[in-house]
């Protein structure tokens, strides 16, 4: 039996939303396996006092859990 597990994240870049949402995934690839869905909650554009943008995005990210079985303890 798998069990998913639901995380919200916030990821950031200068470039664009899109890439802000692939930085998030990016990083939770390195610690989190099974990563079966993403969905955008939110997008936000802050603006620097010299006119500079950051693209952010809020993201839920579902995730299976090991089986028991699976477990490495």
């Amino acid at each position: 039996m798998w069990i998913s597990k639901v995380n919200e994240l916030i990821g950031s870049s200068p470039e664009s939303f899109e890439a802000a949402a692939s930085a998030v995934i990016e990083r939770a690839n390195r610690t989190l396996r099974g990563i079966t869905g993403i969905e955008v909650l939110d997008k936000r554009i802050k603006v620097d006092a010299e006119g500079g943008l950051e693209y952010r995005v809020r993201i839920r990210l579902v995730f299976d859990m090991a089986p028991a079985a699976d477990l490495h303890w």
